[in-house]
């Protein structure tokens, strides 16, 4: 096997581990917040479109975004679709979002970082 093929090979290893999450007490039921589940990583090509919002000036958007690629319901399917954007934008708490943007990402740069270079 390759070098390529053993970094792909660890990396899928990565991504298919048991999924993580975050509660969202505003999001969820009455005694019960929304678990928002996601994977401890994501590939390059899904930090491209975040990073390319971030680039150029668009934080807020990249923090909507994020949660877009990585907010998963408990069977690894996406809670939400790129065409949620402009609701995000314009109708949900930047606070709560943000909050669980950040709680995603304790092993990684975060959007705060990212915000600051």
């Amino acid at each position: 096997m390759s070098i390529i093929d053993k970094a792909a090979a660890q990396f899928r290893e990565r991504l298919s581990g048991e999924l993580k999450y975050v509660e969202c007490a505003e999001w969820g039921e009455k005694d019960k917040p929304l678990k928002v589940y996601y994977k401890p990583a994501i590939n390059f090509k899904a930090q491209e479109k975040i990073y390319a919002l971030v680039n150029a000036g668009k934080s807020s958007e990249a923090v909507c975004q994020t949660l877009i690629i990585r907010a998963l319901d408990e069977e690894g399917n996406h809670l939400f679709r790129q065409t949620d954007m402009p609701k995000f934008m314009h109708e949900v708490d930047p606070e709560i979002v943000a909050g669980i943007v950040t709680q995603m990402q304790p092993d990684e740069d975060d959007v705060a970082t990212l915000k600051k270079s």
